[in-house]
């Protein structure tokens, strides 16, 4: 006997997921932006919500980029360290 095959339905359930822990990642800030306007848009009306999504998306933007420069730098040999290695 085969063993069973899996479920279309959990083979999507499993991409979704590994999709939401994708963007939550990269892009935190939008992510939870949309989501907050998607679960609350229906009660509350939100006049410009493409400036709010823009805001976000900036915030997104300065995260990535900070972290850029945090990586670059530790990666990069600290000339201090250099100054200081026993002769």
């Amino acid at each position: 006997m085969h063993p069973p095959r899996p479920s279309r339905v959990a083979e999507y359930a499993l991409m979704a997921d590994d999709l939401a822990e994708w963007l939550l990642a990269h892009c935190p800030l939008s992510t939870l932006t949309i989501l907050t306007l998607l679960v609350i848009g229906s009660t509350i009306v939100v006049t410009q919500p493409l400036a709010i999504i823009v805001i976000a998306a900036l915030g997104d933007s300065t995260i990535s980029l900070m972290r850029r420069i945090r990586r670059k730098r530790r990666d990069q040999p600290s000339a201090h360290a250099a100054h200081h290695v026993p002769a």
